[in-house]
């Protein structure tokens, strides 16, 4: 941009629409607490400037949503568009001091509703926002608004693969949602954005993804200086229908494309996101062509998620594949097969976003502080677009908020933190895994009004250290294979695997396999180490090569091993390593099958049928009497294990004798997909003790997943497994065998 003077208008007075006093304010600037949060206006910002006597003109980086500009008391303009800047000429107030005022109405009323306007997101992350949030520039007449697209494209597809620059590139990205609530807009100053490259940086991350809305072009060159690649997703969700809004949106994103395209790390767009059939085939293929046609060299993609996982018409264009999936752990390996091209045509396969985990998020220090967001009264936070508005209610009323101390709060967090550092690793070592998936986005970067997934908290400080995130974020990644299993039900084979986790005493055996987005040649070292710390085995494997982004079985270990305890199986290839647990267990007995009445009429349990004095059933039984009921689907009802979650373990007896709490490689092969429906468990009118209780952390409500009624247990946990790739049947299953020994010891 050629400045005249870098001068920049910053000194302006706002005056709100109820008539109250004019302030003085510094653009960049959002209207926040000053006017009822519903209110869309208008706002009108004024300010006198002295015009240049060579030709210039004002250039408006942004303002939400919709503007009159009067110069003189004249109206010489209006605009409407979040994301786009515009110009204002001044070559005719030459050489002359002049007012200028602008008259700002923000989207989310009833003037200009959200669906209705390329509002993106953040209307269903806290709400729209008003201003003149971007800087306003006194620049030479001549000076362009958008640029051409570099003549060179930095990107190509071969087929599944990406190149950048002319070497592999596998997109390690971080889904960014443009909240900044200590802003109220989305243009931050240049220093926060440095500190948060920086940070994605440092965990791993290569690239950026703009969720939805357009940042600051500051950003994308303080991203280019740091070595970071970015995507944008414009702004395009769940839109209105009407065709005179869909031509207003279509016209502020090919305004909003013309002016980012110069951006040559802008190496991804998608025109909007999760589009199902909320918008016609024609209106996606027209906007995907012109974006292509306009940000010439990038690839684009019309919705990203897809059709085939939100729904909608089927019919989709664009240069690669893009998938949201959004799963509970143990389904995350056959998500990611069902989404393997197979025959289909050949592109990269993008996971544009996906492996979201919310945590228990810090309840007592946002209930001391009260930030506007969170508030209870409707001027400062009032509900608008959002569907989820639970904070408000549980600051106010939730045990963790009024009595942290009492209730464990801390240790909720910091279980909850390791719980989704499990989860992230495991998912995206799945994901590293399979050749064909091209890179992927994780959700994201910072927690928001309706979501604690941020790999930074509601203050902006990171929750993950470093070492937490290298073993899977990295340039390469090590991952275990899984031995297939397939058990043989209703006269045929199903699909099923071993745990590599979770073991019987014997022969052990581990693949091991790696993905990294350079050749590299090397040999794997490997050893295992027992719960004191010593080695108890290692072993060298041959040498050898690894080809760049092909996902590559490189060693088979063994080890014999005839003593059950906990162990740490720890793996080094060139340039990276990784780790994990290892349970040994030894099998069932006939003699302890033989203490269990079996009462399995969904075959679940995969053991033949004992008359025992302790009941072992997969349905509600008739009367209670002491053993394990493992509820399937009466008395429970659906609700994921993994996903915005947290637990308490209660009564130490139990989880002493049962080595699974916090353990969440222990608990992955037993984990349910339901948990006890309390009205029923309440209908018994019989006292019970909650062993172990899922807490939903967007909401707060809680229900159990274990309880002890009398001499008899009472839980949705699975110990004969079964569900994606956890063991089916308990002799396949390692730790649902010490899940039901476990339990019959803590009953006798």
């Amino acid at each position: 941009m050629s400045e005249i003077g870098d001068l920049l208008v910053e000194s302006w007075a706002v005056r709100y629409g109820d008539g109250s006093e004019t302030e003085k304010v510094t653009i960049p600037h959002a209207w926040r607490q000053d006017i009822p949060l519903s209110d869309e206006g208008p706002v009108e910002y004024r300010t006198t400037i002295d015009v240049p006597r060579v030709p210039s003109k004002l250039r408006f980086g942004g303002v939400s949503y919709a503007c009159e500009v009067t110069i003189d008391n004249e109206r010489v303009t209006s605009h409407r568009g979040i994301w786009d800047s515009f110009d204002v000429s001044l070559t005719r107030y030459a050489g002359r001091r002049v007012p200028i005022s602008v008259s700002v109405v923000k989207n989310g009323g009833p003037t200009y509703p959200v669906k209705e306007v390329a509002s993106g997101f953040l209307p269903y992350v806290f709400h729209t926002f008003g201003g003149l949030f971007g800087e306003v520039f006194l620049i030479e007449e001549d000076a362009p608004l958008s640029l051409p697209a570099p003549a060179r494209s930095r990107i190509e597809a071969n087929g599944s693969k990406i190149s950048v620059d002319g070497e592999p590139f596998y997109p390690r990205g971080l889904l960014h949602w443009g909240w900044y609530p200590d802003l109220g807009h989305t243009n931050p100053p240049g220093d926060l954005i440095k500190r948060e490259v920086r940070e994605a940086r440092r965990l791993g991350f290569n690239l950026v993804k703009f969720c939805l809305w357009v940042p600051p072009h500051r950003y994308l060159e303080i991203l280019k200086e740091e070595g970071m690649e970015a995507w944008i997703e414009l702004p395009i969700w769940r839109p209105s229908m009407d065709s005179a809004s869909l031509n207003q949106i279509a016209d502020e994103v090919e305004r909003t494309v013309r002016q980012y395209r110069h951006h040559d790390n802008v190496l991804f767009w998608t025109v909007g996101c999760e589009l199902g059939g909320a918008v016609s085939s024609d209106f996606r293929s027209r906007l995907t062509q012109l974006v292509k046609n306009l940000a010439c060299g990038s690839l684009v993609k019309d919705s990203s998620g897809g059709a085939e996982m939100f729904g909608g018409d089927l019919q989709e264009f664009g240069d690669f594949y893009d998938f949201h999936p959004y799963c509970d752990t143990q389904f995350y390996p056959e998500i990611l097969d069902v989404l393997m091209p197979g025959p289909r045509r050949v592109q990269p396969l993008l996971l544009g976003e996906f492996n979201d985990i919310d945590v228990h998020r810090d309840l007592e220090l946002l209930g001391n502080e009260i930030p506007y967001w969170a508030s209870n009264l409707s001027e400062l936070n009032d509900k608008g677009a959002r569907w989820q508005y639970d904070l408000p209610g549980v600051l106010s009323t939730n045990r963790f908020a009024l009595n942290p101390a009492k209730e464990l709060h801390r240790s909720l967090m910091e279980n909850s933190r390791r719980k989704a550092v499990f989860v992230r690793k495991t998912a995206q070592e799945a994901v590293r895994a399979r050749s064909a998936i091209s890179g992927y986005v994780v959700n994201g970067l910072r927690d928001t009004p309706i979501s604690s997934s941020g790999f930074f908290d509601d203050w902006g400080i990171a929750r993950f250290a470093k070492e937490e995130c290298s073993q899977w974020n990295g340039p390469s990644c090590l991952f275990m294979i899984p031995w297939r299993c397939t058990p043989w039900v209703s006269g045929g084979n199903r699909s099923g695997f071993m745990d590599p986790c979770n073991l019987f005493t014997g022969h052990l055996r581990w693949k091991i396999g790696i993905h990294s987005d350079r050749a590299l040649n090397g040999g794997l070292v490997w050893r295992v180490l027992d719960g004191d710390g010593n080695v108890a085995h290692r072993g060298a494997e041959p040498l050898v090569q690894v080809h760049p982004l092909i996902s590559t079985e490189i060693a088979e270990i063994h080890w014999e091993c005839r003593r059950p305890g906990t162990y740490r199986l720890e793996v080094e290839f060139p340039t990276t390593t990784n780790s994990w647990p290892i349970w040994v267990t030894e099998p069932l007995e006939n003699q302890e099958l033989a203490q269990w009445a079996i009462d399995d009429p969904l075959e679940c349990l995969g053991i033949k049928s004992h008359d025992g004095p302790m009941l072992l059933t997969t349905r509600l039984p008739v009367q209670l009497r002491p053993g394990l009921v493992t509820l399937t689907t009466e008395g429970s009802k659906p609700m994921p294990f993994w996903r915005e979650s947290a637990y308490e373990f209660n009564n130490e007896r139990f989880w002493e004798l049962a080595p699974f709490k916090n353990e969440w490689a222990r608990l992955l092969p037993i984990s349910p997909d339901r948990v006890i429906d309390e009205g029923w468990l309440n209908a018994l009118s019989i006292p019970y003790e909650i062993l172990l209780r899922r807490i939903d952390v967007p909401t707060y409500k809680e229900h159990p997943v274990a309880v002890r009624v009398g001499e008899t247990i009472i839980t949705t946990l699975r110990p004969f497994g079964g569900l994606g790739t956890q063991p089916s049947g308990l002799p396949n299953n390692p730790a649902g065998g010490a899940f039901l020994k476990a339990v019959h010891s803590f009953l006798r």
